[in-house]
C-alpha cells in the first residue's frame, strides 16, 4: 500500500547506541552524549523548530543539565539549533575555523540555499568556547576529545571521540543510507580530486571504533564505511581518467552517466547524487577562479526538444489555450516539454499575472520528478522568479499569494519547519479573495502547517473545510483520510 503523502510525520527518531549515547536520526542527525555531570548535544538541528524537537527528545531520556552544544561543521543543517541549546544552558563549542567560516562563509552559502527554497531564519548562534585543533570536555565520568582529523566535506570538519562507549561522533566526514553530498556546490571544498577526505576516514578508522555516528544516515559500521570509501574511489578515479583524456564536461557528464555500474545507481538519493560527485570532482582538476562548482552545474530542470515545442505552440493564441495544451503534455510526465511551453506563454504574456503563476506552479509539480533536495531547488528557484514577477505586475494577485504559502508550507511539513511565512501568504490570499478548487488549496495548506505544528484538531477542522470548497481535491482527501 502506498504510503499517505500527507500523513501526520514523526520529526526525528531516537536511537540508543549504547546506555548513555542516542542518535537522533533526522533529514540530519544529532547525537546526544550523557555523563554523571550532564549533557552533551553534537549538532543541533537543521532549524530551530528541530531543535525543540530534539530537546523534548532527549528529556524523555534524561533530565541532567545540558552541559555543552557542540557543532561538528560550520554548515547550516549542524548550527542552526544553536540558538535552542543556549538558551536552554549549554555553552556552545565548535573549532576557532568553524566559528570563522559561520561568519565569513554564511553570506554565500545563504544565498545558495534560499536560491534551493529554504526557509533559514536567524543566523545560527556563534561558539562561546572555541578550539584550534583538539580539545578535551568532560559531563563526569564520560570524556569527550574533539579532534580535527583532517579535511572531509568541509575544512573545519570535527569528530567527537566518546571513548568510554567506543563510539566517535563523524559529522559529515561521514553519511550514509542515501547518495553522499560530496561538497556544498558554492564552496571550494569536499571531494577535491584528491585523497584528503578519504584519508581523514582512514584516520578515523584508527580509533576502531564499535559505532560511528555520521551525520546523515543510520549507524555507521565496516560496511558502510567501505561503501563511503569505494563510492569516492570510484569518482576520484573515473573522472581523473576521463579529464586526462581531454573530455569536455558535457561529454565527461554524458559519458559517465550513461555507464554508472549498478552498485552506484542502486543508491538513494536524497541530498548528493553522482552527477553532483562528477562536478565536485571535475571542479578540482580544472583551473576555474570560481568558487565551488554550482556555475558548472546544468540544470535539473528537463529541456524540450525545439520542434516539438513549435509544434505544440505555433497555432495557439489565447493563454489559456496554452495552460490546457501544457496540463495535457504534464499529464503525459513530458515536463519539458509542458515547462517550455508555459515559459513560451510568459514571454507572449509577459503582463498576465496568471502566466507566471501557472509557470511557477508547474515548475513546483515538476520538482517531484528529481529526488535531490539540491537538485529540487533549481525547479524553486524558477518558480520563485516567476512568483515574483506575478507579484511585481499585480501585488494583490490572490493565487500567486496562495502558491508561494502552499509551497512554503509543503516544505516546512517535510522538514519540520516554521509555517507562519507561509501561512502569512495564504491568509492574504483569502483576504484578495480565492473560490473553489483554490479556496481548498488553501485550507489545506493551513491544515498541513497545523498538523506540522502537532495541532491535530485544527488541521482536521481546515481539511474539513477544504473538501467542503471542492470536494474533488484530492490532498485534502488524502490529508483527511490519515
Amino acid at each position: 500500500m502506498t504510503e499517505n503523502p500527507f500523513a501526520p510525520r514523526q520529526y526525528g527518531q531516537l536511537v540508543k547506541v549504547t546506555e548513555r549515547v542516542y542518535l537522533f536520526r533526522n533529514i540530519v542527525n544529532s547525537s546526544i552524549i550523557i555523563g554523571d555531570n550532564g549533557v552533551a548535544v553534537i549538532d543541533t538541528q537543521v532549524n530551530q523548530m528541530m531543535a525543540r524537537r530534539l530537546y523534548n527528545a532527549l528529556r524523555t531520556v534524561t533530565d541532567k543539565p545540558i552541559l555543552y552544544a557542540i557543532n561538528t561543521h560550520y554548515h547550516w543543517d549542524h548550527t542552526n539549533g544553536n540558538t535552542i541549546f543556549h538558551r536552554a544552558g549549554a555553552t556552545v563549542v565548535a573549532r576557532e575555523m568553524t566559528k570563522d567560516f559561520m561568519v565569513n562563509r554564511s553570506p554565500r552559502q545563504e544565498a545558495f540555499l534560499r536560491s534551493r527554497g529554504f526557509t533559514l531564519g536567524d543566523p545560527p548562534f556563534l561558539p562561546q568556547q572555541t578550539f584550534t585543533h583538539e580539545t578535551e570536555l568532560d559531563l563526569g565520568n564520560q570524556p569527550l576529545h574533539l579532534v580535527h582529523l583532517g579535511k572531509a566535506e568541509t575544512d573545519d570538519a570535527t569528530a567527537v571521540r566518546i571513548p568510554a562507549e567506543d563510539c566517535i561522533v563523524s559529522g559529515d566526514t561521514v553519511m550514509t543510507g542515501s547518495f553522499p553530498i560530496f561538497g556544498q556546490p558554492v564552496m571550494n571544498e569536499g571531494l577535491m580530486a584528491n585523497h584528503d577526505w578519504m584519508n581523514t576516514i582512514k584516520e578515523l578508522r584508527t580509533y576502531t571504533p564499535k559505532s560511528v555516528l555520521p551525520g546523515h544516515g543510520p549507524l555507521a559500521r565496516d560496511a558502510e564505511i567501505d561503501l563511503l570509501l569505494r563510492i569516492e574511489s570510484y569518482f576520484l578515479t573515473e573522472v581523473r581518467k576521463r579529464v586526462e583524456q581531454g573530455m569536455s564536461l558535457a561529454e565527461l557528464l554524458a559519458e559517465m552517466e550513461a555507464n554508472f555500474p549498478d552498485w552506484i545507481q542502486s543508491i538513494a538519493e536524497v541530498w548528493g547524487t553522482p552527477r553532483y560527485a562528477i562536478l565536485r570532482v571535475y571542479r578540482g582538476l580544472i583551473d576555474d577562479p570560481e568558487p565551488g562548482w554550482q556555475h558548472l552545474k546544468p540544470s535539473a530542470i528537463p529541456v524540450a526538444d525545439t520542434q516539438k515545442l513549435h509544434q505544440k505552440t505555433h497555432a495557439l493564441e489565447k493563454f489559456e489555450a496554452y495552460r490546457e495544451t501544457a496540463e495535457e503534455v504534464a499529464e503525459g510526465n513530458d515536463f519539458g516539454l509542458a515547462i517550455a511551453i508555459l515559459k513560451t506563454a510568459t514571454e507572449k504574456f509577459s503582463n498576465l499575472p496568471d502566466a507566471w503563476t501557472v509557470y511557477a506552479d508547474l515548475l513546483t509539480q515538476a520538482s517531484r520528478s528529481v529526488s535531490s533536495v539540491l537538485e529540487k531547488g533549481d525547479f524553486f528557484a524558477e518558480a520563485k522568479k516567476a512568483l515574483n514577477m506575478a507579484l511585481e505586475l499585480d501585488p494583490d494577485y490572490a493565487p500567486a499569494h496562495l502558491l508561494r504559502g502552499y509551497t512554503h508550507i509543503l516544505s516546512a511539513y517535510r522538514n519540520g519547519d516554521e509555517t507562519k511565512t507561509g501561512l502569512a501568504s495564504i491568509y492574504q490570499a483569502l483576504v484578495n479573495g480565492l473560490h473553489g478548487t483554490q479556496l481548498a488549496q488553501a485550507y489545506f495548506s493551513i491544515g498541513l502547517a497545523h498538523r506540522t505544528n502537532g495541532d491535530e484538531t485544527l488541521a482536521r477542522e481546515a481539511f474539513a473545510k477544504a473538501i467542503a470548497a471542492d470536494a474533488r481535491f484530492m490532498p485534502a482527501q488524502l490529508a483527511n483520510m490519515a
